[in-house]
């Protein structure tokens, strides 16, 4: 018996190792890869230059590598143009963001002149700290490298419409003024994304617009690596994650959005460079680029469906998929399976009441017991090595993206002790109870599961209900069988073969939230990896004495080994440098500046501006210079704002001016046109109101931003702030209606890459083991002034 069972094991082993290799993207082509397919060897070229510094909107590099793109598409045979507008996305309710954006757009034009275009979108502005070559830099080469394939090849039916969108990352900026402004957005009919969170891995196909039956069959048709789920796209849909895509399906567009999401530790960063980019990553990107382009250029885009698609790919070779109208059948179908179970499993006298109740406890009991261990597991790791504890940065963004370099072992111990901890209570507990009985108490948990996702989230239900029906199935042979026969050959198959669509099914998906939810929230990950051991709970019950513990212990000492070499590499270095984030706040109303900083001022190089006894504040609390920017952007939400902060040399700055153009009262309104301008080298200027003023009107170089009738929060509207990235030298024209008689108090904060130069020749750099933090305002400088009218 102990064979049959070790050999079961290691089916289910070789199944679990063989869905996660399947996820690896594609080899890469080579330079001398047929001129009419694509090549991410080729497509490299293109980003040795977009990705040689970073360049975030309204930057000098930024214009420059706007001018290469240009140069490209014109040497690929089309004729490229810069919209250049202000762009206005007032779509968070606790800011309005704006900024002066440069999209390129060029447009490979089809045989049949229907007016019917296929998009390919990426963005070419970059984080102010990063060199981009994943975000976004990958995805604008390949879509170069594709129009190029697509021009050596046989012309499309379609027009294909290139977008390198400007400003996506302070707001999508650049769809926006696309989408609204733009002659050609309206002969979009399917809009293609692609992004990167991370430097490698598969390009994943992970959102889709709604009703989108037809287009996962058309897609379904392509020879390309599918590496996509219905299961992320509803959930994508529920998360704050917005892409350029957020805005196409704002407007009605059909669409599909790819990205690469793993070492996310590097997303956002330094480290996201040319050194650190997986080539496959980027020829996966490109695969789908010019695959879709190809069969979508030649279809009728005006088909539509009604209903969406349920579909994922098996091992990454082929996609399955069916219309949702099949969700409540399959789920009504399960149901009556599982009653016929429990029936079968009562005539059989395998089954109770009591012991399908004590079946389901004991799932809930094993997982809490797995989440109880982890977390404390990971609050010990994170009190050995502070810097994991992403929360000691105050900042729930930090919290979620950021990921620790050697997370995969810690994850990889998880996982392990979830398995040991599981396995061993199931073993335990198959001595005082039917072990028949601890498997239909688990699966009702799945049934459960598989009832709700049908109903309130369609397109998760088939990890749900699929592994459920193929499982009940086995069950029925079970009880269907003499009890003698319930170790033999035939049944350890029929088990393990039902068991195979969840390991297939529910292994890929639990690696992809690994990787997407970071090490930081595991233990959430860690349900659905309990559900699949659900499954699994015959071969814990059929293992024979003494080896049965053999499992459990293994595991166990497997996590402890695990997290210990993860301990030993903890260690930061130039590989996985240190963050760290220290900005340069000027306040021209009090003429006092300080040094601040988002992490405790520990490390050799931001000690060096404490050097007087530092000061713990709350930003909420003290409303100082940096409170509009720290506080309420969308990446840092009020109440959790903490700083360091320590007073510094106070510089000569030019603070940025504000005056009335003209102003105009009636009985019930005044009207206020302002010109703002900045004597400094600005990127961003921040604008926002000191005291609290209703804004019934408000509009920003002659675009309206607020109106009485707009969905805009009465929030915003009383507390009515704005960025503007890409600050032109010229300035920007503001006007403002608010009620007659009221006074009006406005802020402006302008942030200017770099610290002072004064200050900066007398300051030690950064080490190569060291780093700008991610998602922070860091290596600034932050001039504020008020005015009151």
């Amino acid at each position: 018996m102990s064979k049959k069972i070790l050999l079961s094991w290691l089916l289910i082993i070789f199944l679990a190792f063989f869905s996660v290799f399947q996820t690896q993207p594609p080899a890469v082509q080579p330079l001398d890869a047929p001129l009419t397919e694509f090549s991410a060897s080729r497509a490299l070229k293109h980003l040795e230059v977009i990705a040689e510094k970073p360049h975030p909107i309204g930057s000098a590099a930024n214009q420059k590598v706007r001018d290469y793109l240009v140069r490209e598409l014109t040497h690929l045979g089309l004729n490229p143009q810069i919209q250049t507008t202000t762009a206005i996305n007032s779509m968070w309710d606790e800011i309005i963001l704006a900024g002066t954006v440069n999209n390129i757009i060029a447009k490979l034009e089809g045989t049949e002149n229907t007016e019917n275009a296929i998009l390919l979108a990426a963005h070419y502005d970059s984080e102010p700290n990063s060199l981009g070559a994943s975000d976004d830099g990958a995805a604008v080469a390949a879509i170069l490298e594709t129009i190029r394939a697509l021009k050596a090849s046989l012309p499309l039916k379609n027009d294909v419409i290139v977008l390198f969108t400007d400003g996506e990352e302070v707001g999508l900026l650049g769809a926006k003024a696309f989408v609204e402004r733009h002659p050609w957005a309206k002969y979009i009919k399917l809009a293609v994304n692609f992004e990167a969170r991370g430097t490698s891995g598969a390009s994943f196909m992970f959102e889709t617009s709604k009703n989108n039956d037809w287009l996962i069959q058309e897609f379904a048709k392509l020879t390309t690596h599918p590496f996509i789920n219905s299961f992320a796209s509803s959930l994508a849909n529920l998360l704050p994650n917005e892409t350029d895509m957020t805005i196409f399906k704002k407007v009605g567009l059909a669409g599909l959005n790819f990205a690469y999401i793993n070492d996310s530790f590097n997303y956002h960063s330094a480290l996201d460079n040319l050194d650190n980019l997986d080539r496959r990553s980027l020829q996966h990107h490109g695969n789908y680029a010019l695959a879709i382009a190809r069969h979508f250029g030649n279809l009728n885009l005006e088909t539509q469906s009604k209903v969406n698609a349920i579909y994922f790919d098996l091992f990454g070779l082929t996609l399955i998929h069916y219309s949702e109208a099949w969700v409540i059948p399959l789920a009504i179908l399960v149901i009556l399976l599982f009653i016929l179970v429990v029936i079968l499993g009562f005539r059989q006298g395998q089954l109770t009441f009591s012991g399908i109740t004590w079946g389901f406890l004991a799932w809930l009991f094993s997982m809490i017991c797995a989440e109880i261990a982890i977390l404390l597991t990971w609050w010990g790791i994170c009190k050995i090595h502070d810097a994991y504890n992403w929360s000691s940065f105050y900042d729930y963004s930090f919290y979620y993206y950021l990921n620790t370099y050697n997370s995969n072992f810690y994850i990889s111990s998880f996982v392990a002790l979830t398995l040991g901890i599981s396995s061993g209570i199931y073993i335990w507990l198959s001595q005082k109870l039917n072990g028949d009985n601890l498997a239909i108490g688990a699966t009702l948990w799945w049934l459960i599961l598989a009832i709700l996702s049908s109903w309130y989230l369609p397109g998760t239900s088939y990890l749900f209900t699929l592994p459920l029906l193929f499982r009940l199935i086995g069950f029925i042979f079970t009880f269907k069988s003499p009890p003698k026969e319930l170790i033999s050959w035939q049944h350890l198959i029929i088990i393990s073969f039902c068991t195979i669509p969840g390991i297939v099914l529910l292994i890929p998906t639990i690696y992809l939230a690994f990787i997407a939810l970071t090490v930081n929230f595991a233990a959430l990950v860690i349900i659905l990896l309990m559900l699949l051991l659900g499954l699994l709970i015959p071969h814990f019950y059929l293992l024979d004495t003494p080896p049965k513990w053999i499992l459990p212990t293994s595991s166990l000492l497997v996590s402890i080994i695990l997290i210990i070499i993860g301990l030993v590499k903890a260690d930061f270095n130039a590989n996985h440098p240190l963050a760290n984030s220290i900005f340069y706040e000027l306040n021209a109303d009090t003429n006092q500046a300080a040094w601040v900083s988002f992490n405790a001022p520990t490390d050799k190089w931001t000690s060096q501006f404490f050097v007087e006894d530092v000061k713990r504040g709350n930003l909420i609390e003290q409303f100082d210079i940096a409170e509009y920017i720290l506080v309420n952007s969308e990446y840092y939400p009020p109440n959790e704002r903490y700083i360091f902060k320590v007073k510094a040399p106070l510089v000569s700055l030019n603070p940025p001016t504000i005056e009335i153009v003209n102003e105009r009262v009636n009985n019930e309104t005044r009207t206020l046109d302002f010109h703002i301008s900045s004597s400094q080298k600005t990127r961003v200027m921040n604008i926002y109101l000191n005291s609290p003023t209703t804004v019934l009107v408000s509009q920003i170089n002659g675009q309206i931003i607020t109106d009485p009738n707009s969905l805009m929060s009465n929030e915003l509207k009383n507390q009515w702030r704005l960025q503007y990235q890409a600050f032109p030298d010229e300035g920007i024209d503001l006007t403002l209606v608010i009620n007659s008689g009221q006074p009006i108090s406005i802020k402006l904060v302008e942030e200017m890459d770099g610290f002072p130069q004064i200050l900066e020749t007398s300051l030690e750099p950064r080490t190569n083991a060291m780093m700008q933090m991610p998602f922070a305002i860091s290596d600034l400088t932050l001039l504020s002034k008020s005015f009151k009218f």
